[in-house]
């Protein structure tokens, strides 16, 4: 890897990414789309600076433009990162979820597919693109979305696969449970936006009968490199779909209490009624990758949560206004 794109770039597990390479000294240029180049972004809440980091303003929607990126730049990884992954957000605007998370990737795989220098590319799909199957989720589970957002990651994942199948491009595909991080600008989920309420002595919410829902939570520096390792053993990984996890479970409950006991506050947790669709309990079966790569978690969530609720104190202080 030494000309990298990553869609996507500017959020959490992008702006990780980003660093991680950064750090490496062979790599010539990362390239990092993005609409919302003059907002402030986990780039910049992690101090990112570089001269090896193009910032580009544009948008995978646009296939021009996207057309115009790969003329411009000669990348042979890629990773396809970008989304709209807000899942009440995508509930009350199809169109944009579908546009961005299937055109986007169609855009971008279409414009790969003319170039042959392009060595990995890895595709961001999700534990929401298999639905409400039998749990642990595993690869050779179906894809059955139902929700708006499950949907499209469940279109995203298989049209991505399908250009390995169709074209020999060297596609894997991820199957991430769900990421949190220190610089997390995404309030939607419940580990930022909770610990941002408590910083401002505000009561942290739970959807009404949301906090029995089971997840699994995985810190970003290990998503970071279970996706290099995807990418650097892509002759072993490409037309392959990878879950990735932690392998620890626990209730929403149970995740928001924990992150009180971490932090010195009186307030309690608020419940508000859901009005949109969830799927109630989801972990992962994360034993492919590390068969394939040799890849697994390695920070506990009790680590991480420290970690995390550490680094957002430093970020906002005790008095953050958003």
């Amino acid at each position: 890897m030494r000309n990298i794109l990553i869609t996507g770039g500017t959020g959490l597990l992008g702006s990780s990414l980003v660093k991680r390479l950064l750090d490496n000294q062979e790599i010539e240029y990362v390239v990092v789309p993005t609409t919302n180049i003059k907002s402030k972004t986990s780039i910049d809440l992690m101090g990112i600076k570089s001269d090896r980091l193009n910032l580009i303003g544009g948008d995978i929607r646009d296939y021009d433009f996207v057309q115009r990126m790969f003329n411009e730049y000669e990348f042979d990884t890629i990773f396809h990162l970008g989304a709209v992954s807000e899942v009440r957000k995508c509930q009350s605007n199809a169109k944009l979820a579908y546009d961005t998370n299937i055109g986007g990737t169609i855009n971008l795989l279409e414009t790969a597919r003319m170039y042959e220098d392009i060595k990995a590319i890895v595709v961001s799909s999700s534990d929401k693109a298999y639905g409400r199957c039998e749990l642990p989720y595993s690869e050779e589970d179906p894809l059955d979305g139902k929700g708006i957002y499950e949907v499209s990651k469940s279109c995203q994942d298989l049209i991505a696969r399908s250009y390995f199948y169709n074209y020999d491009m060297p596609v894997a595909v991820t199957r991430c449970s769900n990421l949190y991080g220190g610089a997390d600008m995404n309030f939607s989920r419940i580990i930022p936006n909770t610990i941002r309420s408590i910083l401002n002595n505000k009561s942290p919410l739970i959807w009404t009968g949301a906090e029995n829902f089971i997840r699994e939570f995985l810190h970003v520096d290990d998503a970071v490199s279970a996706y290099l390792s995807i990418a650097e053993n892509i002759d072993i990984t490409k037309g392959n779909a990878y879950n990735i996890g932690s392998g620890e479970k626990i209730t929403i409950g149970n995740l928001v209490t924990k992150i009180l006991d971490k932090m010195p506050t009186d307030v309690k947790i608020e419940y508000r009624e859901r009005t949109f669709p969830e799927i109630s309990n989801q972990y992962l079966d994360s034993s492919k990758i590390k068969r394939d790569t040799g890849w697994e978690a390695e920070i506990k969530l009790d680590e991480g949560l420290s970690k995390t609720i550490e680094a957002y104190g430093s970020i906002f202080g005790r008095k953050e206004n958003d």
